[in-house]
């Protein structure tokens, strides 16, 4: 995991635990949907983190493969047209050097779209049943 991915990653699990201590001093309806939606974002985003990752884990260890003698470099024998296609997704991965904004991005995009959804349903419990919530 590249550096901003890991910060953007500890950052979203912090922001998680914060928001699980939060969780019950929230007592107003608004104010629970801003905690709804601020959870689901940083568990997208620390997602969104965790299967770009392992997409490259996954790359790493393919490309491991067509070491056949084991000693950590790839040989004229060894050098064959898939491993340069692997190598290519490996060494040219703009997915995994902009996941972190990219992810940020989308996960704010649902997480917004989530909080109007949210508040709309909130305002018409109340309006039908203010005991309710």
């Amino acid at each position: 995991m590249n550096y901003p991915s890991l910060f953007g990653f500890l950052i979203s699990i912090v922001a998680i635990f914060v928001l699980f201590f939060l969780r019950g001093k929230v007592k107003n309806p608004y104010v629970r949907s801003a905690w709804r939606c601020s959870l689901l974002f940083f568990s997208m985003y620390g997602l969104i983190l965790v299967l770009v990752f392992l997409r490259w884990k996954y790359y790493q260890m393919q490309l491991d493969t067509f070491d056949l003698n084991s000693n950590g470099t790839i040989d004229l024998a060894e050098y064959t047209k898939d491993y340069r296609n692997v190598r290519d997704k490996v060494l040219i991965d703009t997915t995994r050097n902009l996941a972190f904004m990219t992810g940020a991005a989308l996960s704010f995009l649902l997480a917004g779209l989530a909080f109007i959804l949210d508040l709309i349903n909130t305002r018409f419990q109340l309006k039908n049943n203010p005991l309710k919530i």
